[in-house]
């Protein structure tokens, strides 16, 4: 009989194969201009995404590896008190801004290394940790540290028959190790090492995870195809991008024009069912 090692599996997908070090974390300085770029196109979808989430007005949440705050600044309208946590101060700043912006006093701020970083010890648990697109999704029975009341952890859920760019992580710009920035490469199968992977680890933990899925319709406009594929997908440029913006979008005489279609998918747990002897 074979039997499925889920924390070995995890390592193989895509966040739990990048390097862990400081040197590694500073890379995402370099690419939150990017980010902000794109979480400033999704901000409905940001927010729906949030109010899907079971929060109470007296919860302590924090978002882990918070980016620029696209969850951010939602969570501190639901939410008692938020702590956004990440390495990087320039991805800090952006949230910063916001938060200004929005004169929000129920926001404060934890800067450091997710695989460094020792919840319980460190810093007080709070009641709900969020995660979307981060590290914590490469060591999800960690991220279970981080709250004690309920966790979520967010990931973007590609079709199989699509033939967008991103699900075979084959190519383009990929931030695994600062030893080795490298402009190609391959990346681990979002689909094979992603949400399964940790479902199934966290259900072998004693938890019973939950998932739920939020989607996304919206029309992107554009005088040229570049332009039109800058809009698609701001965080990364590849000539791969651009050939599937060509092969999808329409025009109507005056405007290029395609839609853009994300699912997110949810997974929920309460991290007190987890055997605590199995959370490093």
């Amino acid at each position: 009989m074979y039997w499925l090692d889920w924390r070995e599996m995890e390592k193989q997908n895509d966040w739990g194969v990048r390097d862990k070090d400081d040197a590694t974390a500073a890379l995402w300085n370099d690419s939150a201009d990017r980010w902000e770029q794109r979480s400033a196109g999704e901000t409905d979808f940001a927010r729906r995404q949030v109010e899907a989430l079971s929060i109470s007005p007296s919860d302590h949440v924090i978002d882990v590896c918070c980016g620029t705050g696209p969850l951010t600044v939602f969570l501190c309208q639901r939410a008692a008190r938020v702590t956004a946590f990440d390495f990087n101060e320039k991805m800090l700043e952006y949230g910063r801004e916001k938060a200004a912006k929005d004169h929000l006093e129920n926001l404060d701020y934890i800067q450091g290394n997710f695989n460094m970083i020792r919840p319980g010890i460190d810093f007080e648990p709070a009641d709900i940790a969020v995660t979307r697109h981060s590290p914590a999704q490469g060591n999800i029975l960690k991220f279970s540290r981080f709250a004690k009341k309920y966790c979520y952890s967010l990931s973007l859920i590609y079709p199989a028959a699509t033939d967008f760019p991103l699900p075979g992580r084959k190519g383009g710009f990929w931030c695994r190790s600062a030893k080795d920035t490298s402009e190609s490469g391959e990346r681990p199968d979002g689909r094979k090492f992603g949400l399964n992977i940790s479902f199934n680890l966290l259900y072998e933990a004693g938890a019973d995870p939950e998932i739920f899925y939020i989607e996304d319709r919206q029309k992107i406009e554009g005088k040229s195809m570049e332009e039109l594929a800058a809009k698609y997908f701001p965080a990364a440029q590849t000539p791969e991008i651009l050939e599937y913006v060509k092969r999808h979008a329409s025009s109507d005489g005056n405007m290029l024009f395609i839609e853009r279609v994300q699912k997110m998918a949810v997974l929920g747990w309460d991290p007190g069912l987890i055997d605590p002897s199995l959370i490093p």
